[in-house]
């Protein structure tokens, strides 16, 4: 009766700390995401300035 309560607690432990770290690789992915979403928008909108000069000059 013991040891199956012992193991019932230790696999209980096990899938909460496995949800936890599941949960901490998630928020930590949609972190690295929206990280890298601003550092392509940044890039794309230097580039379209970048576009944009060229084209007027080579309107002059």
């Amino acid at each position: 009766m013991e040891k199956s309560f012992v193991i019932a607690v230790a696999l209980g432990v096990a899938v909460a700390v496995s949800l936890l770290v599941l949960v901490a690789i998630i928020i930590y992915q949609r972190w690295r995401i929206n990280d890298n979403n601003a550092h392509l928008k940044s890039f794309l909108d230097e580039n379209m300035e970048m576009r944009d000069k060229l084209r007027k000059y080579e309107k002059s």
